[in-house]
C-alpha cells in the first residue's frame, strides 16, 4: 500500500467518524431542545395557574386573577418546540422521507419561526422581570426565574441548530437536502461513480444504477445516501474481484478434465 492510498483511507475513516458524530449531535440537539421545552411548559403552566386562580395573598393585583401575555407566549413557544423536536427526532431516527417535512429548507424555516417566537417571549419576560433577587424567598418569584432560564436555554439551542443547518446547506449549495443526511462533513456523491468495468454513474440523486451483476444474474440498483457512496463503490469492486477469481478457478478446474 503506497502513501497516497494510505492517506486516502485515513481521510475516508476520519470523514466517516466526523460525519457520524455530526449526525449524533444533530439528533441530540433536538433531544435537548425537547427537554427545555418540557421544562418551560411545566413552569409556564404553573405560573398561569397561579395568576389565573384566586389567591389568599394580596401583594399581586390584590389577590385577584390576572393575565400575563408573555407567559402565555412562552407556553406556546414551549408547546411548538416540543412538537417540532419530537417530529425531528422521529425523522432523524427512522430516516423516513415524508414530503417537504424531510427537507432542510423546511427545518430551517420552522427553526427561524421558533427563533423569533422564543426570543420574543424570553425578551419580554426579562424586560418585565429584569431582577427578581429581591423576592427569591417567595415561590412565585423562583418559578419566574426558572421559567426565564429555560426560555433562554431553549433559544440558545434553537440558535445553534439553526446556524449549523444553514451552514451545511450553504456548504452543499442546496436547500433540498434530506434532514437525516444534511449534517455531513463530506459528500463523495458529487463525483461520478464508475466501477471496474466502466459501468454505473452518479445521477445526482444519490443513486447508483447498474453496477454489475455481482453473481446475481442481472443488474443491481442500489440507493444510497451521500456518504455511503464510497463504501458501496469499494463493496462492488470487491464483489467483482471475487466473482472474477471464482470464474478463473472454475475454468482451471474444467481444463484439467
Amino acid at each position: 500500500m503506497d502513501q497516497s492510498e494510505r492517506r486516502s483511507r485515513m481521510t475516508v475513516a476520519t470523514t466517516h467518524v466526523t460525519t457520524k458524530y455530526a449526525r449524533a449531535v444533530h439528533g441530540w440537539a433536538y433531544v435537548v431542545l425537547g427537554f427545555w421545552s418540557i421544562m418551560l411548559l411545566i413552569f409556564t403552566i404553573a405560573r398561569l395557574v397561579y395568576t389565573l386562580s384566586p389567591r389568599s395573598d394580596t401583594f399581586l393585583n390584590g389577590g385577584r386573577p390576572f393575565y400575563e401575555p408573555c407567559v402565555m407566549e412562552l407556553s406556546i413557544c414551549a408547546l411548538f418546540g416540543l412538537i417540532f423536536s419530537t417530529m425531528m427526532i422521529f425523522l432523524l431516527r427512522t430516516r423516513k422521507k415524508i414530503a417537504i417535512i424531510s427537507r432542510t429548507w423546511f427545518e430551517v424555516a420552522v427553526l427561524g419561526l421558533l427563533w423569533f417566537l422564543w426570543i420574543g417571549g424570553a425578551g419580554s419576560a426579562t424586560t418585565i422581570w429584569p431582577d427578581l433577587n429581591f423576592c427569591v424567598q417567595f415561590s412565585p418569584c423562583r418559578v419566574l426565574q426558572v421559567m426565564m432560564a429555560w426560555a433562554w436555554l431553549g433559544w440558545v439551542t434553537i440558535t445553534f441548530i439553526l446556524l449549523t443547518s444553514v451552514f451545511f446547506s450553504f456548504r452543499a449549495r442546496s436547500w433540498e437536502l434530506l434532514i437525516y443526511s444534511a449534517w455531513e462533513v463530506h459528500r463523495p456523491s458529487e463525483a461520478n461513480f464508475v466501477d471496474a468495468h466502466g459501468r454505473g454513474t452518479n445521477d445526482g440523486n444519490n443513486s447508483i444504477s447498474n453496477v454489475g451483476n455481482a453473481g446475481h444474474g442481472g443488474d443491481i440498483e442500489v440507493n444510497t445516501t451521500n456518504y455511503d457512496l464510497d463504501r458501496w463503490r469499494r463493496a462492488v469492486s470487491w464483489l467483482q474481484e471475487t466473482e472474477s477469481a471464482e470464474k478463473n478457478r472454475t475454468g482451471e478446474s474444467n481444463s484439467r478434465f
